[in-house]
């Protein structure tokens, strides 16, 4: 019985690294995404309590919603997401990654259902960043979401260029090669009109010949990076 059960754990791990394999190379083949939903969907069938199978789905689901055509498949597939988030986190309320992407769906569903619904969910994107750096203080994540808070609200509302730029230095000592935190920064310093030095990290992004993230790289970072950088006024010195 033992040795059963223990075979069907070698197994699911087996498997759960199949689907994250395929989200990882999803730029090389886009129907990656989905499989990698199917496995993990399969794996929970018979194992519903799989902590990890239920935050790797949340955030396939997350990259799913992004890649989706219409408002309404987007809401779908965020949706999905905060539900094997949040049951992640009753499975394991210290889950890093439980709370990094029930916070991520959130946040995104936020953001489609419009401004007023953006604002009512900060106090709870903040309590997850909280939570999330309260388990693992050096979360890029959760410094870059908390980055993006400071980045896009208003000063009324907490707004603060300075801090995001603290977060995002921060974050950057943790893990250089993240092109998604230079991208990040690229846009506080085009915020702060330091074009300059938005230029120094947005060609850096587009330079970079190993980064952390190589399918975020390739579909979302470099793309943002070579957009931004071409919307950098010339002729002017910067600071």
């Amino acid at each position: 019985m033992i040795g059963s059960i223990i075979f069907v754990i070698f197994l699911s791990i087996q498997d759960i690294d199949s689907a994250v394999a395929l989200y990882k190379t999803r730029h090389i083949r886009a129907e990656n995404l989905k499989e990698s939903a199917e496995i993990l969907q399969n794996i929970l069938s018979s194992d519903s309590n799989n902590l990890q199978a239920n935050y790797e789905l949340s955030k396939v689901y997350s990259l799913l919603g992004d890649d989706a055509k219409t408002k309404e498949g987007k809401v779908l597939f965020y949706n999905k997401g905060v539900e094997y988030s949040k049951k992640a986190i009753g499975i394991n309320d210290n889950s890093e990654w439980a709370h990094l992407w029930y916070m991520a769906n959130t946040g995104k569903l936020g953001q489609l259902k419009g401004i007023l619904n953006a604002v009512n969910i900060i106090p709870e994107i903040k309590k997850e960043i909280e939570k999330i750096l309260q388990i693992n203080p050096n979360s890029v994540e959760a410094l870059d979401a908390r980055a993006a808070l400071y980045y896009e609200l208003p000063g009324f509302l907490g707004g603060n260029l300075n801090k995001s730029m603290e977060d995002l230095n921060k974050a950057i000592l943790i893990d250089s090669n993240n092109t998604t935190l230079l991208v990040d920064i690229g846009k506080v310093y085009i915020k702060k009109k330091d074009y300059k030095k938005a230029s120094l990290y947005l060609q850096k992004v587009i330079d970079m010949l190993n980064p952390i993230d190589e399918a975020g790289y390739i579909l979302s970072d470099k793309p943002n990076a070579i957009k931004l950088l071409n919307k950098i006024p010339t002729g002017i010195g910067g600071k």
